[in-house]
C-alpha cells in the first residue's frame, strides 16, 4: 500500500472517531509541488480530509448549512494534475451527506454537489478514477440518492444527476468511455441503474422519470468498442436489462408502464434494436448474434409478449403488438432474412 495512502486512512479513522465530541474537523496532508487544498465548513458535525501526493494537485472542499447528522468528505490525490471539488449543502435541518473520492494518475477531474435546500438531505457518493484525464460530474438533490462509480482508463467521462430515491452504480474501463445518466423523481418512486462499460468509446445516456411508482430498472453492459445504448424508462415497477459485445451496435429502448420487461444481448458488430414498450405486464426477449441485423419491436396496452432471435447477417425483424394478451415469436438463421409481424 503507499505510504501516504495507509496515512490517510489512517487519518480518516482517526477522525471518524473523535468528531462526533469535536464538531467541525478539518485535515489537511500535501506532499510534492504546487499542491492547493481550500475547505469551508459551516454548520453542525462536519468533517473534512484532504490528502495530495505529487505535483499540482487541487481540492475544494466546501461544507455550509445546519443539519442534524453530519457532512463527511473525503479527498486522496496520488499523481499530477488532479483537481476535486466537493459541495454539500444543507438549507434546512435534518441531512446527512459522505462523499469519498480516489484519483491516481494525471489529469483526473470530479465535481460533485449534493444539495439539500428545504427538507432531508441524505446522499452518499464513492467516485474512483484510476488513469488519466477521466472527468466525472454529478449532482444529487432531495433525498435518499446514491452513487458510485468508478473509472479506471483514459478520457472515461461520467455525468450524473438525481434528484430523488434513486440509486446508480457507475463502472468504466477502458478509453473514451461515456455515461450520462439523468434520474428525475417527481415523488417517492426514484429509480437504479446499474452501467458497466469495458472498451474503447463506449456511450450510454439513460433516463430515468418517476413519480409515484419507480422507473423501470436498467442494468446495461457494453463491451467492445463504439457501442451505444440510449434508453427511457418511466414510472412502473419495470426492469431492462441488455448487454452489447462487439462494435457498433445500437440500443434505442423506450419503456413506460408497469410490470413490464425488456432482456436480451447483441453479440458482434452492426446491430441495431429499437424498442418500445407501453402498457403495463409486456415482456420482451431479444437475442442477436452476427452483424448488421436490425430489430425494431413496439407494444403497446399490456400482457404482450414476444421473442426475437437473430443469428447470422443482415436480418430484419419489424414486430408490432398494438393491443393485449398477443404472443410472437420470430427466429432468423442464415443471412439476409426479412420478418414482419403486426398483431392488432
Amino acid at each position: 500500500m503507499n505510504r501516504s495512502i495507509a496515512l490517510s486512512a489512517a487519518i480518516w479513522l482517526a477522525l471518524n472517531g473523535h468528531a462526533l465530541a469535536n464538531g467541525h474537523v478539518a485535515e489537511v496532508e500535501q506532499t510534492g509541488l504546487d499542491n492547493r487544498a481550500e475547505q469551508t465548513q459551516s454548520g453542525v458535525m462536519q468533517r473534512s480530509f484532504i490528502a495530495q501526493d505529487g505535483v499540482a494537485n487541487s481540492a475544494i472542499t466546501d461544507q455550509s448549512g445546519t443539519s442534524s447528522a453530519s457532512d463527511q468528505a473525503r479527498v486522496e490525490q496520488i499523481g499530477s494534475l488532479n483537481s476535486v471539488e466537493i459541495y454539500q449543502v444543507n438549507g434546512s435541518q435534518p441531512g446527512t451527506a459522505d462523499a469519498q473520492v480516489y484519483q491516481a494518475g494525471t489529469s483526473n477531474s470530479v465535481v460533485l454537489e449534493q444539495q439539500a435546500y428545504l427538507g432531508e438531505l441524505a446522499g452518499t457518493a464513492r467516485i474512483e478514477q484510476d488513469g488519466t484525464s477521466n472527468q466525472l460530474e454529478a449532482r444529487q438533490a432531495w433525498v435518499g440518492n446514491q452513487l458510485e462509480a468508478v473509472s479506471s482508463g483514459q478520457d472515461n467521462r461520467v455525468q450524473v444527476e438525481q434528484s430523488g430515491f434513486s440509486t446508480a452504480s457507475i463502472q468504466q474501463t477502458g478509453t473514451a468511455n461515456q455515461v450520462q445518466l439523468e434520474q428525475v423523481s417527481g415523488g417517492l418512486g426514484g429509480g437504479a441503474a446499474e452501467i458497466e462499460q469495458d472498451g474503447t468509446g463506449n456511450q450510454a445516456f439513460i433516463l430515468q422519470i418517476s413519480g409515484r411508482y419507480p422507473a423501470a430498472d436498467v442494468s446495461l453492459d457494453q463491451v467492445g468498442v463504439a457501442n451505444i445504448a440510449r434508453v427511457e424508462t418511466r414510472d412502473g415497477y419495470s426492469a431492462l436489462a441488455y448487454t452489447q459485445r462487439g462494435s457498433g451496435n445500437e440500443l434505442d429502448a423506450y419503456m413506460v408502464g408497469q410490470n413490464s420487461n425488456l432482456s436480451g444481448y447483441s453479440e458482434g458488430d452492426y446491430n441495431r434494436v429499437s424498442t418500445s414498450q407501453v402498457g403495463d405486464g409486456n415482456q420482451l426477449d431479444i437475442a442477436q448474434v452476427g452483424d448488421y441485423n436490425r430489430i425494431e419491436a413496439s407494444q403497446g396496452f399490456e400482457a404482450n409478449e414476444a421473442m426475437i432471435s437473430q443469428t447470422g447477417q443482415g436480418h430484419q425483424a419489424f414486430l408490432t403488438q398494438s393491443l393485449g394478451s398477443h404472443t410472437a415469436s420470430i427466429v432468423q438463421t442464415g443471412n439476409g432474412n426479412l420478418a414482419n409481424v403486426v398483431q392488432q
